[in-house]
């Protein structure tokens, strides 16, 4: 094996020791959204899976209990046929004209029926039956992921201990504009330490990066793995 293909082989392996699961997560959500409208509210998934998922069955809001009745928490179904491809960043917005106001692009789909273009997400009266749209609390509320049988696929909480437990601490809360935001797709531990807030920017729509999914390069400690491997295994070839 050469060099070459043997650092690779050792940066794969400790890529492949990442902890992972659900082939679908959550990997941004914005609470705290750009001014006072909460139609500029959203949250992002990725898939991380080697496939495209179906995402037709599947569910997505804020809504933690299901039968809930609170009037500013709701879930909702994707559309029929919607999928997601593998290694794909999708956005779920309330509003998808406040949304391209702040950021500049549509988002893939909306709770409210503002622009002809995104499709709409469906009211899931089965889980929320009161209906309404996605309205997350600043200081403590969820974003959660159900699939067809309402199973929770990923889930993200703050300023409470629903899935995550203790879930991300917001004693110093997020910014306006800024968002909770998984630190690497990839790595899902199911604790808050897989999330962090978002750019502390001068512009509250800096503050959040709807549409890039976070996957660091490999951290040093493993490069100087790799390298110190390497090196031994060339040590012993010369011997």
């Amino acid at each position: 094996m050469s060099v070459r293909n043997l650092g690779l082989a050792l940066a794969l392996c400790a890529l492949g020791a990442m902890p992972a699961r659900a082939a679908l997560v959550i990997s941004e959500a914005l609470a705290n959204e750009v001014g006072s409208d909460v139609a500029g509210e959203w949250i992002e998934i990725f898939n991380t899976g080697p496939a495209a998922v179906d995402l037709t069955n599947y569910k997505i809001g804020d809504e933690e209990t299901s039968g809930g009745t609170g009037t500013t928490e709701s879930m909702h179904q994707f559309p029929a046929g919607a999928s997601i491809a593998p290694g794909a960043v999708q956005i779920v917005a309330v509003g998808a004209t406040r949304f391209m106001t702040v950021y500049g692009f549509l988002p893939t789909y909306e709770v409210n029926d503002t622009d002809p273009a995104v499709p709409n997400m469906l009211a899931y009266a089965t889980w929320d039956p009161d209906g309404g749209a996605i309205n997350m609390g600043n200081s403590g509320d969820h974003a959660l992921i159900l699939d067809g049988s309402d199973a929770i696929v990923d889930a993200v909480n703050w300023g409470n201990n629903f899935f995550l437990n203790p879930g991300i601490d917001v004693t110093t809360a997020p910014q306006d504009g800024q968002s909770f935001e998984r630190s690497n797709v990839y790595i899902d531990t199911d604790t808050a330490a897989d999330w962090h807030f978002g750019p502390a920017a001068s512009t509250a729509a800096a503050r959040s990066t709807p549409g890039a999914a976070r996957i660091p390069e490999p951290t040093s400690l493993l490069l100087a793995a790799g390298a110190a491997a390497i090196g031994l295994w060339r040590g012993r070839r010369r011997g």
